[in-house]
């Protein structure tokens, strides 16, 4: 015997608030549902042959957003207190046609790596994406990137000020 439930909206039992809405034409919306993209506020130097924790401070404005407010923009860390499986996304622009090496890391230890060489005066860009478990309390992702110069000069990562779109951190929980 088959059940149907029809409901446009499901709340939380204890909150009230709206989890859930469904459209007429099936679509389903969770409002409140873990999701962020950050970004630097101005450019950010980083050392020769260095890694170094990209300072992600922007959270707002500007079609960035932390929905649950999970992301920290002192510690550059994003620590959800949802457990489950989120895909995540970074781009990291080097003012320089150098090696850039760019990862996301969980807890500190690299999950995903991804690298970039330009040359001929185009900047470097590093771009790196995947999907990890997160338990909800302690597990935390940050990006970072190295590059390296044989001269051995510091270079710059494109902040906000440059262009919004160039360094960036984004993620969302799948379920």
């Amino acid at each position: 015997m088959a059940s149907i439930i029809g409901v446009d909206t499901i709340q939380n039992s204890t909150s009230g608030t709206t989890a859930m809405t469904i459209s007429s034409g099936g679509v389903v919306s969770q409002p409140t549902k873990p999701v962020f993209r950050v970004v630097r506020s101005a450019d950010q130097s980083i050392a020769n042959d260095t890694v170094t924790v990209i300072q992600f401070n922007v959270k707002t404005g500007n079609n960035n957003f932390d929905i649950g407010g999970y992301f920290n923009t002192s510690t550059y860390r994003y620590l959800p207190l949802v457990a489950g499986y989120y895909s995540f996304s970074m781009g990291v622009l080097l003012e320089d046609d150098m090696y850039i090496m760019v990862n996301i890391r969980k807890n500190g230890q690299v999950e995903f790596q991804n690298r970039a060489w330009t040359a001929g005066g185009l900047y470097s860009t590093g771009q790196v994406s995947g999907v990890i478990y997160l338990n909800g309390s302690t597990d935390y992702v940050d990006g970072v990137a190295y590059h390296y110069e044989g001269g051995g000069g510091a270079k710059n990562l494109r902040g906000e000020d440059g262009d919004r779109s160039a360094t960036y951190l984004c993620g969302f929980l799948i379920g």
